[in-house]
């Protein structure tokens, strides 16, 4: 389970750094959905609302992002 975990949460964070990086709709909307589809497939709740939060959201912005990271870092603590 733990390494399920360990790789769940790298995949999330990489998914992180893509809307971190996006600078236009069309990156930004995929690494949102792919993002939400990790975290439905993890049944990760929280952070698959936020990630569609992100899809209804403009690239790159800090209050959403914010979401997300704290999402995966609960994820990460638990």
């Amino acid at each position: 389970m733990a390494e399920l975990r360990t790789a769940f949460v790298e995949s999330a964070r990489r998914q992180l750094d893509l809307l971190k990086r996006s600078r236009c709709d069309g990156n930004w909307t995929i690494a949102a959905m792919r993002l939400k589809g990790l975290a439905a497939s993890f049944h990760a709740g929280e952070l698959s609302r936020v990630s569609e939060e992100a899809l209804l959201c403009a690239p790159g912005e800090p209050t959403v992002i914010r979401k997300i990271e704290n999402a995966i870092g609960e994820i990460e603590s638990n």
